[in-house]
């Protein structure tokens, strides 16, 4: 078949991250320059990820080589048969993958501007690395062609050896944006894709991302004015549709559709978001392969109305007044481009590009929105796929009846905090007037013991008790508090605390797990029961106290989410995240309201 020995796989699914057109101008102002930062990283993380979805399509089109195919086993069959046995394919399915990639391009316009003032030829250089997992889902009749995948990736942008205009229309000499550009990418991402036929998928997805300088404020500042470490937010809910049809054994074609709607901070950056890209793919060689395409975008911004206003310059620097760029702002960006890329192996890849952009954008300011950007580069990546040979359990009673779990791992709290205004005994062992308290408290320690009972291959309960133990650090507010060991005024920097917070939880709680034989089961729990806890506070900044300590017993509730992986037939390893909540403990004076703690642990799961 044309289909298998192209593309073994026989799907591709492209989500048609095409790159987009964002503000930026020479700043008159502080507000002004914080526009800056923001729109040129997010135009660059939208170029990375366009170009990375590219390289996904083409590494799927070479397929699966006769040296890559699982090895097989011999399995005996009815002794009526005799001595045959029957070969059949060891199951060896992707569970999880590690990627690490860098790419090098020059860009003819790194600030995706019109203006000559911003016109800026740069090198680029990113670097990233990417964990995910991504399991084959084999033993859930319906589910085989469904692939969820969850993950996490960083990627550091570096801008260097910039080509900078003349001096003729900006005196100020503001065109080394280096500093501001420079940053990192945090990408957490969620998605589902099912394939609906052999040429057709379709897909969900969540991303998360957090853009951060790695530079100081006052490095950044003469470009990036007063913008904060974290200077921008994004989360993505979006729709894909991808259609992939070979025509021989080594030409195919691939089209793509995204349609999602990002929210962000700031929140004039928020937009709906539509895509379209068309892909030609055709393998020269085993492992090379050359892929032209065309892609176009369609956004318009919704929430901008906020927006600070920015200059504008003409096509000869000249200034021409100020307006909000993004308010009712719609852009429209069209990319050509060709790819060629070399699979060396089934691991390693490396690659050369070239694209070109034009921008066009209703956009009141005519230096932005409005662009052509030339990228030329090379590019190299990793992938280490984790296999593991799927443990089916013969029976699935195997997995039903009781089972103790242990737990051991890491405890956040949550500040304990009140609005209120505090008089007498405001804290065990302090007494004064304290207003808006707020105790903040180290990470610590978190240990659980929880039997339970499988009643159904999917459906279990238990009973869990556990110790969490945190450290205080600081105590904020406004007042003056009366110690054993003398007084202390607290302000708006606040002060050292030393004492220890203490949480005994017993939690009766339901255990919801994926159903099937398979050796990994994701489960989800909610539980509700009490809690015993302690708050003692031994010294404030240098002053010591009594050492006196509150107690409190207080409903409580626990949500908790992880994954058990089966190591023998009744020995189960456990990751589990766990939120608990104290419901309105009252420590002297101090009522918290309700007392979060975020817990990450490992554990053993023993089955009888």
């Amino acid at each position: 078949m044309v289909e298998k020995t192209f593309f073994r796989h026989r799907f591709v699914l492209l989500f048609g991250l095409i790159p987009f057109q964002l503000v930026f101008v020479c700043c008159l102002s502080t507000s002004q320059s914080q526009v800056l930062p923001s729109a040129v990283s997010q135009q660059a993380t939208i170029d990375a990820q366009a170009a990375q979805e590219r390289e996904r399509q083409r590494n799927q089109a070479l397929g699966k080589k006769p040296e890559d195919l699982a090895p097989v086993e011999a399995t005996a069959v009815s002794e009526d048969l005799g001595s045959l046995q029957l070969m059949k394919e060891i199951p060896d399915l992707p569970f999880a993958r590690l990627r690490i990639d860098q790419s090098f391009s020059w860009l003819s316009n790194a600030n995706y501007a019109k203006n000559s003032q911003n016109v800026v030829a740069a090198w680029q250089a990113i670097s990233s690395i990417e964990g995910a997992w991504a399991p084959t889902i084999q033993t859930m009749p319906g589910y085989d062609k469904f692939f969820p995948e969850v993950g996490v990736r960083l990627s550091y942008f570096n801008y260097f050896s910039q080509e900078e205009p003349s001096l003729t229309n900006n005196q100020t000499g503001a065109f080394d944006l280096g500093l501001a550009q420079d940053f990192l990418l945090t990408n957490i991402f969620f998605r589902a894709n099912q394939q609906v036929s052999d040429e057709l998928t379709v897909g969900l997805s969540v991303d998360v991302n957090g853009y951060f300088f790695l530079n100081t404020p006052e490095e950044r500042s003469s470009v990036a004015g007063d913008a904060e470490t974290n200077f921008l937010n994004e989360i993505t809910a979006a729709y894909s549709a991808s259609y992939f049809h070979p025509f021989t054994d080594n030409q195919a074609v691939s089209l793509s559709w995204r349609a999602s709607y990002v929210f962000s901070n700031p929140s004039y950056f928020t937009r709906t978001d539509n895509s379209l890209s068309g892909t030609y793919i055709y393998n020269c060689t085993e492992k090379i392969s050359l892929s032209p395409f065309a892609s176009y975008r369609l956004a318009y911004y919704t929430d901008a109305s906020n927006a600070p206003a920015t200059a504008d310059f003409n096509d000869q620097g000249q200034f021409t007044g100020e307006a909000n760029g993004f308010y009712r702002r719609l852009d429209q960006q069209f990319t050509l481009g060709l790819g060629l890329n070399f699979q060396l192996s089934p691991e390693l890849s490396t690659g050369l590009n070239f694209n070109y952009s034009k921008s066009d954008s209703t956009s009141q300011i005519a230096e932005t929105g409005d662009f052509t950007n030339l990228t030329a580069g090379a590019n190299w990546s990793m992938t280490y796929k984790f296999s593991e040979k799927e443990f089916v359990v013969e029976q699935n009673s195997d997995c039903l009846g009781p089972y103790v779990r242990t737990d051991l791992g890491f405890g956040f709290v949550n500040n304990l905090e009140s609005s209120q205004t505090l008089t007498g005994t405001v804290l065990p062992g302090v007494t004064g007037t304290l207003a808006n308290p707020s105790i903040s408290v180290n990470p610590g320690v978190r240990f659980d013991v929880s039997p339970g009972f499988n009643l159904t291959d999917w459906f279990g309960v238990e009973l869990s008790g556990g110790i969490l133990y945190n450290g205080l650090d600081h105590l904020n507010g406004s007042g003056a508090v009366t110690l054993d060991g003398g007084t202390e005024t607290i302000s708006g920097g606040g002060l050292s605390l030393t004492g220890r917070y203490l949480q005994v939880p017993a939690i009766f709680s339901t255990v919801f797990r994926w159903p099937g034989q398979a050796r990994w089961k994701p489960y989800l729990s909610t539980g509700f029961g009490f809690a015993y806890s302690q708050l003692q506070i031994t010294q404030i900044d240098n002053t010591q106290t009594s050492d006196q300590f509150e107690e409190a017993y207080s409903p409580a509730f626990s949500v908790g989410s992880g994954f058990i992986w089966q190591v023998s037939d009744t020995v189960d390893f456990d990751v589990a995240y766990k939120l608990l909540g104290l419901i309105n403990p009252t420590y002297s004076s101090l009522q918290p309201g309700v007392a979060l703690s975020n817990s990450i642990q490992f554990g053993i799961n023993v089955r009888f």
